[in-house]
């Protein structure tokens, strides 16, 4: 399945790609996951990309990422998250991001790469081609989780503005916000929190999340062009489910079940995740590197080219250290 609509202003680095293809997947029946792909039109990929995205995000708003995994010889593949993109919405109202536990995002993205990446990545001459990981925000939550639970999958993972504590909470200890996020999700689980809840409205949103002026529409274009992909706010659900999923990932963290070589960028003018928390947590990892960007707004991979690309060709050195240069090291699976 493939389309190749898109909003009719964009700039064609954001424009749908030459090979991009469309797919769905049910691993439970009615929980209707859309995921794209792309591989280099000429060679064999040198790496395979699994990119994660963000909370409300969706798979047309990395295109230009894609173009510069084809641009580095690696393939790129990208699924919506349930209640996000063209993915399952959960709710008669289906602008509300709602949640039935990252527990169930994780084994979504298990499914996607064990079914359909997978057998995918194999050529016949040159084998396995090895995997990594690139994970924005809420997906670098589920990310870190994932490679926690399934360490013989990526081979390295890069991790930008990731969400191992939510910024709005970081003045309390998470247990007892747990408990409160608890009770209001009980009570008042799939209504929007009252802090900037409601449905999408362009330019109505006052958290700034880029630097750059032209990556910083690409969002709400893609929103006005097509309704189906509209998200307004979380649900007081998703922020229970995220702070207990905060949580989860601390434990597994400190539990020392990440092994994987992981590069982590942190956003200097941050309003949505708790850099500090970040800092002390990764600093438990063993194969750990953080890169902190201090004019960098929250989504470090739509920001202006000076940051980016630093980001980047830090990100390409990993996969090139961990898989390019040397494959005779590769762990099967």
């Amino acid at each position: 399945m493939s389309h190749t609509n898109s909003p009719p202003d964009l700039d064609p680095r954001f424009q749908p790609i030459e090979g991009w293809r469309w797919h769905n997947f049910e691993r439970i029946k009615g929980r209707k996951i859309r995921f794209g792909s792309v591989f280099p039109k000429d060679s064999i990929p040198d790496a395979v990309v699994i990119c994660l995205q963000g909370v409300c995000e969706f798979s047309e708003k990395y295109y230009e990422m894609a173009r510069w995994c084809l641009d580095n010889n690696m393939a790129f593949w990208m699924c919506d998250w349930a209640g996000q993109g063209r993915s399952v919405r959960f709710l008669a109202n289906p602008q509300k991001r709602h949640s039935q536990g990252f527990d169930a995002d994780i084994d979504d993205l298990h499914y996607f790469i064990m079914e359909y990446i997978k057998h995918s990545s194999v050529h016949p001459d040159k084998g396995r081609i090895p995997m990594a990981m690139l994970a924005h925000s809420m997906g670098s939550n589920i990310g870190l989780r994932y490679i926690a639970k399934y360490p013989d999958i990526f081979e390295c993972a890069g991790f930008v503005a990731p969400m191992i504590g939510m910024k709005v909470f970081r003045k309390f200890p998470q247990l007892p916000i747990l408990i409160v996020t608890k009770i209001l999700s009980v009570i008042m689980g799939e209504t929007y929190v009252s802090s900037g809840g409601g449905d999408w409205e362009k330019g109505a949103s006052k958290t700034r999340l880029t630097s750059d002026p032209v990556r910083a529409t690409i969002h709400d274009t893609w929103f006005e062009y097509d309704s189906n992909l509209r998200c307004g706010n979380v649900t007081y659900k998703w922020v229970h489910e995220a702070q207990l999923s905060c949580i989860n990932l601390k434990k597994e963290i400190l539990n020392n079940d990440i092994q994987t070589h992981c590069l982590f960028a942190l956003a200097g003018v941050e309003d949505l995740v708790d850099n500090k928390l970040a800092n002390k947590v990764i600093g438990y990892l063993p194969n750990a590197k953080i890169i902190e960007y201090p004019n960098s707004f929250h989504e470090i991979l739509m920001e202006k080219d000076e940051i980016r690309d630093n980001f980047l060709g830090h990100f390409y050195n990993l996969v090139k250290e961990r898989i390019i240069d040397r494959p005779e090291t590769l762990k099967p699976f």
